[in-house]
């Protein structure tokens, strides 16, 4: 069978259903709206994967907010088109209902399955009314419709009156993502996640006030990721007078990012929206317990008192 992935070749988790589905004998090809990144290229072609992107990155500004950029996001059209000429899959698979899936949907390619990832369902619908309709429309024309987590599966069929949505959780490596030599000086806690406002970065850093300003405790704190609040943050943390013992690495790339969990000792996510948590299934097959607030997916992959706690995000 042919599959068409229509997602970002850049994702680390398109890579991995690619890898996977390939490894089951599907021929498997892949269209992205950006281009592929050397890393990307270099992983996909050592799986005789072949990508074709609209190569629209340049047309596209602030990717994680709303803005009238991603009105290009439509000018790939003709290019999956094409590329739907060329291919000619059995089946697509959309990832990320409010870009992908929309091209996809426009494209009245069939049969189509869309997954839904996260602010796609968290976020874009409540911009505004056109993107909650269109959201609906993408919904309710895909032939099947999945999800990352019971909860966000709850919430999609709120919005699009469908109750067959399938639930598949992401999955992680166990033989990349597993405990090594302990690399950290001290007690270290820290959080590997994009530095935007939904991703608790600043209650992190309220919280590593307290515990070294009125607390007097020895501790580091690992940030790790990049983001639009980076600077905010770093400047928070300069602010709040703990800039000694916070440590803010920026991006790093995926193949390094197992040495980061193992300098953690413990591993926080206080998330206010959660689609499903990898991060914390990573951190735990390092051996790293993680703290995560009770919202979305966060409540499947971590067991309060058993593999980590459970908390209230504010």
């Amino acid at each position: 069978m042919k599959i068409l992935l229509l997602a970002d070749a850049n994702s680390i988790h398109t890579y991995r259903w690619a890898k996977s589905l390939k490894s089951k004998n599907f021929d498997i090809h892949i269209f992205s709206i950006f281009s592929p990144n050397n890393f990307s290229i270099d992983n996909y072609s050592k799986l005789n994967i072949k990508i074709t992107s609209a190569g629209l990155e340049a047309k596209i500004k602030e990717l994680r907010k709303p803005n009238l950029s991603k009105i290009n996001y439509i000018r790939s059209l003709p290019f999956f088109k094409r590329t739907l000429n060329e291919v000619k899959p059995d089946l697509v698979h959309a990832h990320y209902a409010s870009s992908y899936g929309l091209i996809g949907f426009l494209s009245g390619f069939k049969p189509f399955i869309l997954s839904v990832w996260g602010s796609d369902i968290y976020h874009f619908p409540f911009t505004s009314f056109i993107a909650k309709f269109l959201l609906k429309k993408v919904l309710k024309g895909s032939n099947e419709v999945c999800s990352t987590s019971y909860e966000m599966k709850k919430i999609t069929e709120n919005i699009c009156y469908r109750n067959d949505i399938k639930v598949i959780p992401f999955g992680i490596d166990t033989k990349f993502f597993k405990p090594i030599n302990k690399l950290q000086e001290k007690f270290t806690v820290g959080t590997i996640k994009s530095i935007e406002d939904h991703n608790g970065i600043d209650c992190l850093l309220d919280a590593a006030s307290i515990v070294l300003n009125k607390y007097k405790k020895d501790l580091n704190f690992l940030i790790v990721g990049d983001g639009s609040l980076k600077s905010y943050m770093e400047q928070k943390a300069i602010d709040l007078g703990i800039e000694k013992s916070v440590r803010f690495t920026g991006h790093i790339p995926h193949e390094e990012i197992i040495k980061y969990y193992n300098m953690l000792s413990i591993f926080i996510a206080v998330s206010t929206r959660e689609s499903f948590g990898v991060s914390i299934l990573e951190a735990g097959a390092c051996g790293v317990p993680s703290i995560t607030s009770n919202i979305g997916g966060l409540k499947e992959v971590n067991k309060n008192n058993y593999t980590g706690k459970i908390i209230a995000p504010d």
